[in-house]
């Protein structure tokens, strides 16, 4: 039941006065169907984390008949990574992994370059840092608040653009908890980006993220249903 399932966080978000907040429906293993499917649910932005997946399969999705602000955003939603980064200009819009320098001035060069070459996007890419808040091992990337506090600079261009921040509440999602990681993520953004985005909150624990100010949740399981166990293959 995909579109009543989007229906009640719809519902949810109009409840909390947070009708503004991105729905990131997680895409990642399910095939160009089922965007196209989420499309005509009035359903805009995707989150894949696989670029060779989200290649084959973005140019299958069926946009016919769609307006240009109707037409889909993608966003990386997996760790950015130097290996990685040249790759994601021209195929996502926003990426929410970035927790390495050293990976976003690959990517600043690429998107560059991109521009250069007269390829024109419908905007420039933009990146949220991701911040690591749980000190848990199973968490991938993300720099700790002091780490990012102490940058001298980020990269941006005239095809890159700095947006936010991102994070990952707790594995075992117990609410107070959670709630206290996601509270911490706004007030950094408060200090050193007011007004800036906040992806935070993912199938079990986005209505908290939702009453501690996010502005984007990534939701999977609870729109798309069980995933596949491996990328999506043509």
């Amino acid at each position: 039941m995909p579109r009543e399932n989007l229906d009640l966080v719809r519902a949810r978000l109009r409840e909390v006065g947070r009708e503004s907040t991105r729905i990131i429906a997680v895409s990642k293993t399910h095939g160009p169907e089922r965007i196209s499917e989420f499309l005509r649910y009035g359903q805009r932005d995707f989150g894949e984390n696989r670029q060779n997946e989200a290649r084959d399969k973005f140019p299958l999705v069926d946009l016919q008949g769609l307006k240009p602000e109707e037409l889909p955003v993608y966003h990386h939603i997996g760790p950015l990574q130097s290996g990685n980064a040249r790759q994601i200009p021209g195929l996502f819009q926003y990426v929410h992994g970035a927790s390495s320098v050293s990976a976003l001035k690959v990517l600043a060069g690429a998107a560059l370059r991109r521009l250069e070459e007269g390829k024109t996007d419908r905007d420039p890419l933009r990146y949220l840092v991701q911040i690591r808040l749980t000190g848990e091992e199973s968490k991938e990337g993300g720099m700790t608040p002091e780490e990012f506090q102490n940058l001298d600079s980020l990269p941006e261009n005239e095809a890159l653009r700095f947006s936010g921040f991102m994070t990952m509440g707790p594995a075992h999602q117990e609410p107070g908890e959670t709630r206290e990681v996601f509270a911490r993520l706004r007030e950094l953004r408060d200090e050193c980006l007011p007004g800036g985005e906040l992806s935070m909150g993912m199938s079990g624990d986005w209505e908290i993220a939702l009453e501690e100010g996010a502005s984007m949740i990534r939701l999977g399981t609870i729109l798309f249903g069980r995933r596949g166990e491996g990328p999506w293959r043509k």
